[in-house]
């Protein structure tokens, strides 16, 4: 999928490997670090700056969010001039699997995910656990990971097609060991991100212009509409 010239990205780097397998160019894309997920106001300022940014480009008019909800962190954002298309998803994991998980949100049913993004540019609790180990000691590293998984019962790593890698079942089953949690592989698709892609408002998109902020209900997927048996990427695997 090639995005017309006055199409920009704006997303968290954990989906650059699914945007750029789904042909987004790196030209057109800004990627920004997924640890500022874990402080909502830090993230909604850098997006901001780095929309303006895009803003600033005369050829741009629309800006496609990489983003769901994320906890409060694009709440209140709007464009000065472009459009904004964005997931109607409060986070990415619906992106990666091409549906709603079982229920609302990302902890349902205890389960913690990962993929290949967040495996290779994102911080977990299984690469914190070897900083705090660096800087403390293994006991205390452990103790601050369990705390921080306490409510999870299972790692879920999503499968995505050929962007997977013997490295990222390492890594989610050696998070799975060192935890004492359960480990179990599920297939991702990508057919919601394409359809960000493709810029038109739907149950699962939307499209807001330049001056409206975002909210809170606009990111709000009608369930019916994104069932495990909606069509997605030919790369899913089962």
């Amino acid at each position: 999928m090639r995005l017309p010239s006055h199409c920009r990205v704006l997303a968290c780097k954990v989906l650059a490997h699914e945007l750029r397998h789904l042909g987004v160019e790196d030209r057109q894309a800004v990627y920004l670090d997924q640890g500022l997920h874990r402080y909502p106001d830090d993230l909604r300022q850098r997006v901001g700056e780095e929309l303006e940014k895009l803003e600033q480009d005369p050829q741009a008019r629309t800006v496609i969010l990489g983003y769901g909800y994320c906890g409060g962190g694009l709440e209140g954002l709007a464009s000065r001039r472009v459009r904004l298309v964005a997931p109607r998803a409060h986070d990415c994991i619906p992106l990666l699997l091409g549906r709603l998980p079982q229920g609302a949100g990302v902890d349902v049913g205890g389960t913690f995910y990962l993929s290949p993004g967040w495996v290779d540019f994102g911080k977990t609790p299984y690469t914190e656990y070897f900083e705090t180990a660096a800087r403390f000691d293994e006991e205390t590293a452990l103790w601050c990971g369990r705390q921080m998984l306490k409510a999870y019962t299972e790692v879920a790593l999503i499968r995505q097609g050929t962007l997977f890698r013997p490295h990222h079942r390492e890594q989610g089953q050696a998070m799975a060991r060192l935890f004492g949690l359960a480990y179990r592989e599920t297939p991702g698709g990508l057919g919601w991100l394409e359809k960000v892609l493709s810029r038109q408002e739907d149950d699962r998109v939307m499209v807001v212009e330049a001056g409206q902020p975002l909210r809170q209900d606009m990111f709000t997927a009608v369930a019916g509409r994104t069932s495990a048996s909606d069509p997605v990427c030919p790369c899913r695997t089962s």
